[in-house]
């Protein structure tokens, strides 16, 4: 027979990595069958957090136990390198510690359409860039800023999204200019001309008054991110522009059959080139139908012309 000591001990070595919570599933395949998970809930040594999920003696307790078992109870694992859900949206919001949101529903991110029975939990399913999830204390969560973007665009009103914002900019290790491109698509529908704009405006309605030299640096960093997203563009432009500029002030190549040798092309630039170098030694223009100007003679050899030599008496 199997002593209640024994499968408690098989129990809180199995939940050691996740928080002392354990599901019918783990359980069981540990050898745990319900009938033990519920003798033991019966005498109050284990607790049903939730439909399939039990917090051991040595679970603590806390506001995010209800979180953990219910993403526990999706299927994924702390230990999993892929997740099958990432919690995200106000749930992240909770993890990350920002704004006062009391999520009304545990929002899970999964790369597959899931559906569930549980009224208190809600899936999304969409594709995050590995660059958008990081864990916190075994929870796969989404970044700060795709949480702040998440709570901007999926219509959180603007006093909470606020103090949410306040908290990302004060508390969080983030860029201003990753706040800035997060609330960008949220900006039109909140009333400001772009996210640098909001930024601001809901740091100020949560209290928290920038001053003017951060200000500039939140704009600057906005700065700075712009031309790095923009600077491939920018380099094909100028190579463009000054790839015009050189063909506009090469000389004109005769096009006819004799100069397409690479030999008469060499020899007209050349006599351009000579060309040019001549009128600039001998400060010559030319007019307007190309001839050249009449050649000068001297005021005292004019002024001899047409008199004889005197002869010597």
């Amino acid at each position: 027979m199997v002593r209640a000591v024994d499968v408690l001990e098989s129990l809180e070595l199995l939940g050691s990595s996740q928080w002392s919570l354990v599901t019918t599933a783990q359980a069981s395949e540990a050898g745990v069958s319900k009938m033990h998970l519920s003798r033991l809930a019966d005498r109050g040594t284990v607790q049903r957090v939730r439909h399939g999920v039990y917090a051991l003696p040595s679970a603590d307790t806390g506001p995010l136990q209800g979180l953990r078992a219910a993403w526990l109870a999706t299927g994924s694992r702390p230990t999993g390198n892929q997740p099958l859900a990432v919690v995200s949206g106000e749930s992240a919001a909770a993890v990350h510690g920002l704004g006062d949101l009391l999520p009304s529903k545990y929002e899970f991110t999964t790369a597959v359409r899931r559906q569930t029975t549980q009224p208190d939990t809600r899936y999304r399913k969409r594709d995050l860039p590995d660059g958008d999830v990081t864990w916190v204390n075994g929870l796969p969560v989404t970044t700060v800023a795709r949480t702040v973007e998440d709570l901007a665009s999926g219509g959180t009103d603007f006093d909470h999204l606020a103090v949410a914002v306040r908290d990302a900019f004060t508390t969080s290790n983030v860029a201003s200019a990753a706040l800035v491109q997060a609330l960008e698509p949220a900006a039109e529908r909140l009333g400001s001309p772009d996210g640098h704009a909001l930024l601001l405006a809901v740091l100020k309605a949560a209290g928290y008054q920038p001053d003017p030299q951060l200000a500039e640096l939140v704009a600057l960093e906005t700065r700075e991110e712009l031309l790095r997203a923009l600077m491939p563009q920018l380099e094909n432009a100028i190579t463009q522009a000054i790839a015009e500029q050189l063909s506009q002030l090469m000389p004109k190549v005769d096009v006819s059959p004799e100069a397409g040798h690479p030999t008469a092309q060499k020899r007209t630039t050349r006599d351009a080139v000579r060309r040019q170098n001549r009128k600039a030694d001998d400060g010559a223009t030319t007019d307007s139908a190309g001839s050249e100007p009449p050649e000068t003679v001297p005021g005292d050899q004019a002024g001899q012309r047409g008199q004889e030599p005197r002869r010597r008496g």
